[in-house]
């Protein structure tokens, strides 16, 4: 597979995964507690912008490893079950992330189960977009 057919699906990806990150960053406002959506006194969301800014290098970092997984997966290894490879490395991914800052924060069971919602749906549109542009 060339370097310019993986840097065409890497970039929908990268903005596939900034643009999810902002939208992630907007439900948790500055200064407002868990699992509020910034009412009750609470900052507010950022703006578009700062979040683009505050997520774009990890969201680009991840989209760069993530496209290179694609490619050796639909280069070499094969194109059917893509959907079952891209939700598990998801689960992989949000789970892990999600359970450990439960733990931690001790954030209700329903809101970490709409940002794990959001990390599975991140990796198989991400899926999705690799296997239509490396397939």
């Amino acid at each position: 597979m060339s370097l310019g057919v993986i840097a065409t699906a890497f970039v929908p990806i990268a903005i596939l995964f900034t643009f999810m990150g902002a939208l992630a960053g907007r439900w948790t406002s500055a200064g407002s507690r868990v699992g509020d959506s910034g009412r009750e006194g609470g900052a507010g969301p950022r703006p578009w912008g700062a979040m683009a800014r505050a997520v774009w290098l990890p969201a680009t970092v991840e989209a760069l490893v993530l496209t290179l997984l694609a490619s050796l997966w639909f280069g070499s290894l094969g194109h059917g079950g893509w959907w079952l490879v891209f939700l598990l490395v998801g689960a992989l991914v949000a789970g892990a992330d999600r359970w450990t800052r439960r733990r931690l924060t001790g954030a209700p069971p329903v809101y970490e189960l709409r940002w794990f919602a959001l990390g599975l749906f991140r990796y198989l549109a991400a899926g999705a977009l690799c296997s239509w542009l490396l397939s």
